[in-house]
């Protein structure tokens, strides 16, 4: 879904927002977010705090490295090899006005292009993590909530929006569209359902009537989104309330009651194992894929002209990379058993 929504292809219409007035980045932070908490949790009961604390930065700067990667990569090929065309242009139009200050704001992750905006603030917030567990274990997760709330509520009114008006603007400046004070409230959800699942406890206890009108809520979100799509109009570009950059509230409440009926459902999908064997080998490999495919969209806004009407073109090309991101983590999953293969044979034939 985030290949399609990263390309002009008709396909949009199927993969941008389809189940309700949220999109895949709110999914992409809060999945993320449950694993971290989950495994962070689980670290610190077996290795200690300290441990856990030390993983996480690890896998912070695992995530930079490859941020910096598809930044190379769009600097390099995008810069110097596609930098003529149309696509380019707009993707990189603040780089081409001072790539030396671009390239260093990048580093620092204070310019950040177009499709290259969610892994600094997936390295902002996985740093955030061992913030709210040793806040939590010194004040509470209802605490740590209630602040993240409050930040949440804060971000309503535009702050971080008044903030940048207030600067002049220098065209490497650029932090995305996410505001991360909305955007935080989702990472320390699913740290909370992530820790609170290691632990075998439950988050909410609902009553079934609770969990009925949460899917009818669920479903009645389902179809007022349609009826927008059938209607093209796009609320969340009138009402704050739904409005996506600065996480409105109408917007949270739409996602919270349809991951709720998901999670019901997940069990299910145990009795598909095999067949959606692809879709693991993808979620085994997730942050090597998605660079591949953020790399790859840059190449298909570099050939197709926004301007212009190129469907059956777009539309062959984004068939041909979601069918690469299946390869690309064929490709990972097969080398990483070569390797364990050959590293078990070296060590039978070095035992005695």
């Amino acid at each position: 879904m985030m290949v399609v929504n990263h390309a002009p292809s008709p396909l949009r219409i199927f993969t941008d927002q389809p189940i309700g007035f949220f999109s895949t980045a709110e999914a992409f932070v809060f999945v993320s977010a449950f694993l971290a908490g989950l495994l962070f949790q689980r670290r610190s009961e077996k290795l200690g705090f300290h441990a856990a604390r030390a993983a996480t930065v690890s896998r912070a700067l695992r995530i930079y490295r490859a941020h910096l990667g598809t930044l190379l990569f769009a600097f390099i090929v995008g810069g110097v090899f596609l930098a003529e065309f149309p696509g380019i242009q707009h993707l990189l139009d603040q780089y081409f006005k001072n790539p030396g200050a671009a390239i260093l704001a990048a580093l620092a992750l204070v310019f950040q292009p177009p499709l290259m905006d969610i892994l600094p603030m997936y390295i902002l917030f996985s740093l955030l993590t061992p913030c709210a567990f040793w806040a939590a274990k010194r004040w509470g997760w209802k605490r740590v909530l209630f602040v993240s709330v409050g930040l949440w509520v804060v971000s309503q009114f535009r702050v971080r929006d008044m903030l940048l008006a207030s600067l002049k603007n220098p065209s490497f400046l650029n932090l995305g569209p996410f505001d991360l004070l909305s955007w935080q409230l989702l990472w320390v959800g699913g740290l909370i359902f992530g820790k609170c699942v290691q632990q075998k406890r439950p988050v909410l206890q609902l009553s079934f009537r609770a969990e009925i009108f949460l899917l009818l809520l669920a479903i009645a979100f389902l179809a007022l989104r349609w009826y927008t799509i059938a209607m093209q109009i796009d609320p969340g570009k009138q009402l704050w309330i739904l409005d996506k950059w600065h996480l409105g509230p109408v917007r949270v409440m739409n996602f919270f009651v349809t991951a709720w009926v998901v999670s019901k459902l997940l069990p299910a999908l145990q009795r598909w194992e095999i067949p959606l064997r692809p879709f693991s080998a993808v979620g085994r490999n997730m942050l090597p894929v998605f660079c591949c495919e953020i790399c790859l969209s840059i190449l298909f806004v570099g050939m197709v002209d926004p301007g212009k009407s190129h469907k059956p073109l777009a539309l062959f090309l984004v068939l041909g990379q979601i069918l690469s991101a299946f390869f690309v983590a064929w490709f990972l999953d097969w080398r990483s058993n070569a390797k364990s293969n050959h590293l078990f044979a070296a060590a039978q034939a070095s035992s005695p």
